[in-house]
């Protein structure tokens, strides 16, 4: 027989289990990483960026495509194009996982799930990009289909939302579309994309016929995330963004004179809106959930302790046996609703892709075939030079591409922002002395040949 006794000890049970899984750390401690097998993971990589691979091992699934997208970035950046291919195609991976435009992706969003818990996906600019620099990789390998695909993946992330869809604006991406398939030889798909670029930004500069260098230039610092705090609490609940760079422009230098590249994104923007709608307060829905879901379990609870005492008052047996049960049934709920309203604190993940650029900037050029570089210079806001790049121009298909950048994709440090608890954040990071070598043979010790058998 189910008693009203046996019901409210399962509803504490059941609550319980919740609450504390509610209410475990929301930022993982690193994990230490066996000195073999980071030796195994290092091994061949680039020493810049060993320090930031060992993080990406001791951080795990939680920051694995952030890291995944920080370091392929500063790979890319050295001229290590096969470890950027590996580093974002992973990234890539994980994030479909969740955010591929499919019914499967769909149901694994969920509100249920600590914003400051759950692995890294990065805010729909972040996936975009990261869609954009594997594209990248693919015009320098003369992929022009793949480069396409991704650039058109890109665009597909920029309409994602965690809760609701919006117009895509992330005209860079179609612009890339549109190279991609005129460098392909597909001069139909080419004009579409770039009706769709300009129908974004009618500034976005139409390739001329004879156009066979595409130049990129990427200006400033990374947009950053915080945390603005609701006026009733002093936990953080909504995602907010701030530009930390001046303006900047980008100019090619010619032996006839110079071309003003244009710009054709802003990451800022693309960071703090969706569709030009400002969305700094994008977790607005969890609030409205969370505040729901602690109202019906006030009210349960509030009827679970009605019902006890009336339980505990009645000299009616089967009376007091039912009420008994009701209030285990309510406390039951009540003790669940708080739960999923605990479950569902939209506090902000303010971890974030730090070594984005601010702003990108675009022009083709009718370049001769044995042009292997192309001066860049960078100009603040009132014109002034501020400084200059010799850009090589990679050549893998019938297309070039030269790629800059006016500061260093190099991450400041190896560990992302607040990526782990404060006081870790910048702990040094050392990495396992290399393995001993075997001991020589005895007799190869004392400088003689060992023996043969015979």
């Amino acid at each position: 027989m189910v008693t009203g006794g046996s019901i409210a000890r399962l509803a504490a049970t059941v609550a319980l289990g919740a609450l504390v899984a509610a209410c475990q750390t929301t930022r993982e401690r690193e994990s230490a990483v066996a000195p073999e097998l980071a030796h195994a993971y290092l091994d061949g990589k680039p020493e810049p960026l060993k320090r930031h691979l060992y993080v990406k091992l001791a951080q795990g699934k939680r920051n694995d495509v952030l890291n995944d997208m920080r370091i392929g970035l500063a790979a890319l950046e050295l001229g290590e194009d096969k470890l950027a291919e590996e580093l974002f195609d992973d990234a890539l991976g994980n994030i479909e996982i969740v955010y591929a435009d499919n019914a499967q992706a769909a149901e694994a969003r969920s509100l249920f799930t600590k914003e400051l818990a759950k692995d890294f996906k990065g805010e729909p600019y972040e996936r975009a990009m990261a869609y954009y620099y594997r594209g990248l990789l693919y015009l320098k390998a003369g992929d022009y289909d793949n480069a396409r695909a991704s650039f058109k993946g890109g665009f597909i992330q920029d309409g994602f939302a965690d809760e609701d869809q919006h117009r895509a604006d992330f005209g860079l991406l179609p612009y890339l579309q549109g190279w991609a398939s005129r460098c392909r030889g597909n001069a139909a798909t080419a004009e579409d994309d770039f009706r769709e670029a300009q129908a974004i930004n009618p500034a976005a500069p139409l390739p001329g016929p004879a156009d066979t260098v595409l130049v990129l230039a990427e200006t400033g610092s990374a947009p950053i995330k915080v945390s603005a705090t609701d006026p009733n609490s002093t936990k953080p609940r909504h995602l907010k963004f701030r530009r930390v760079s001046a303006t900047q422009t980008a100019r090619v230098r010619l032996a006839q004179g110079t071309a003003d590249l244009v710009r054709i994104e802003d990451v800022y923007r693309q960071a703090a809106t969706r569709g030009g709608r400002e969305f700094d307060t994008i977790l607005a829905g969890k609030a409205q959930f969370k505040a729901a879901a602690g109202t019906v379990g006030d009210a349960a609870l509030a009827g679970a302790v009605v019902a006890a005492s009336y339980s505990a008052n009645s000299r009616n047996r089967e009376q007091r046996e039912n009420a008994a049960a009701a209030a285990g049934a309510m406390l039951l709920v009540g003790l669940i609703a708080k739960a999923a309203a605990e479950a569902t604190e939209p506090d902000a993940d303010t971890r974030y892709w730090d070594n984005l650029p601010d702003r990108v900037h675009a022009l083709t050029l009718p370049l001769p075939e044995d042009t292997r570089a192309v001066t860049v210079e960078f100009l603040a806001e009132d014109g002034a030079v501020v400084g200059a790049k010799e850009v090589a121009v990679s050549r893998a298909g019938a297309c070039g591409l030269a790629w800059v950048r006016s500061q260093t994709a190099m991450p400041g440090w190896p560990r992302a922002p607040n990526s782990t608890a404060p006081e870790f954040m910048h702990t040094p990071i050392d990495l396992p002395p290399p393995p001993r070598p075997a001991d020589p043979p005895a007799d190869a010790e004392a400088g003689t040949p060992a023996k043969s058998e015979t």
